[in-house]
């Protein structure tokens, strides 16, 4: 799950590396120790006046293909990397260059990011002129993959979950030191980690016109980033990286991330969004138990006839809730056929989701 961002401050051509505590003040051009001087530089003609402006001409170089934006802010509390990183989906790695010029500082900011800005322009727009070779070829997959599993005759949530499932089925999670994390690993090669996979889902979601937003933290007690949708009025949070089933030789689709609520996500998961707090996600119509109308087991007894008719139909991987402790050891054994099986349990706040291969 791992997903690092980096950021550095570069003052005035020397290049300083730091801890993850945003810019620093920058020096004079002369090196002077008086940080009051002023050099006669001509402002640059993108104009800052708060954070949220910053953040808008970084977002339209990202969209413009561009890999840096010029910007010159009045204050230099405005200066703030770690406030950028935070704020931006898909930046990777930022650095800001910037000296004091009169009535206030000329900022450059270079950054390394996610193909999606570039691709969804282009998508929205018709054209693909300004994509390089690599991102058109991902383009195309993308369009390729939306024309297999999708259509607007299906509802957001049937396209949300179908993609979900494709991610999951054509995914391998590798964590090889560097070269998985982003869409076109995913996507070409087949293999990434938990940016790859939540990059892949966010560009489907805007190409699909389903409103939605990245959100970083921890899981598992590592960097962690995963993906937050909107169907109709309501929010709900997706983890498509955690609903692949890494190290198991069974071949299945799990759900128990796919469109769940702030409080059974934070149950493994830990971040801080503005965003979030403001739109919690707190859907229930559009969670996978209710859409996909999965059997709840109240009693062993209930679970036994269950699990029993799922082995004489011959099934292979099964889902359902439960919001007791139930045994699911003596409901196989009781059904009396020679099989093996393995199961996952996850929980929730308010019930137990399981998935369960069999093998016969």
């Amino acid at each position: 799950m791992k997903h690092i961002k980096y950021w550095a401050s570069l003052l005035t051509g020397a290049v300083i590396l730091a801890s993850l505590c945003g810019c620093t003040l920058p020096f004079t051009n002369d090196n002077s120790s008086d940080s009051s001087t002023e050099i006669s530089y001509t402002a640059f003609d993108n104009k800052a006046t708060d954070t949220e402006d910053i953040i808008n001409f970084i977002i339209e170089a990202m969209s413009d293909n561009q890999t840096s934006c010029n910007i010159f802010v009045p204050d230099p509390d405005l200066i703030d990397a770690n406030e950028w990183l935070t704020r931006i989906s898909g930046i990777e790695q930022i650095k800001c260059e910037y000296r004091r010029i009169k009535d206030g500082y000329n900022l450059v900011v270079t950054f390394e990011c996610w193909d999606n800005y570039a691709i969804i322009k282009a998508f929205n727009s018709g054209n693909t002129s300004q994509l390089n070779s690599r991102q058109v070829e991902l383009y195309n997959k993308y369009i390729e993959v939306l024309a297999e599993v999708t259509s607007p005759a299906r509802s957001d949530y049937e396209n949300e979950l179908a993609i979900h499932d494709y991610l999951v089925s054509h995914i391998t999670y590798i964590d090889n030191g560097g070269s998985t994390f982003n869409a076109y690993d995913a996507m070409i090669n087949g293999e990434a980690v938990c940016s790859g996979y939540t990059e892949s889902f966010k560009t489907f979601m805007d190409m699909l016109g389903i409103e939605n937003y990245t959100i970083s933290g921890k899981a598992g007690n590592e960097q962690h980033i995963w993906n937050v949708v909107k169907l109709d009025d309501d929010w709900y949070q997706v983890d498509v990286t955690w609903d692949d089933p890494v190290g198991s030789s069974q071949e299945y689709i799990d759900h128990s991330y796919f469109n769940i609520s702030d409080s059974d996500m934070a149950i493994d998961h830990t971040w801080t969004s503005d965003f979030n707090e403001t739109n919690p996600a707190n859907g229930y119509i559009y969670t996978y138990p209710v859409q996909a109308k999965l059997h709840s087991a109240g009693t062993q007894y209930e679970l036994d006839r269950y699990i029993l008719r799922c082995i004489k139909s011959r099934s292979q991987h099964i889902e359902f809730t439960t919001t007791n402790e139930l045994d699911i050891k003596s409901a196989v054994s009781n059904a009396g056929v020679q099989l093996s099986y393995s199961y996952k349990t996850t929980i929730r706040n308010n019930y137990t989701m399981y998935s369960v291969t069999f093998s016969y």
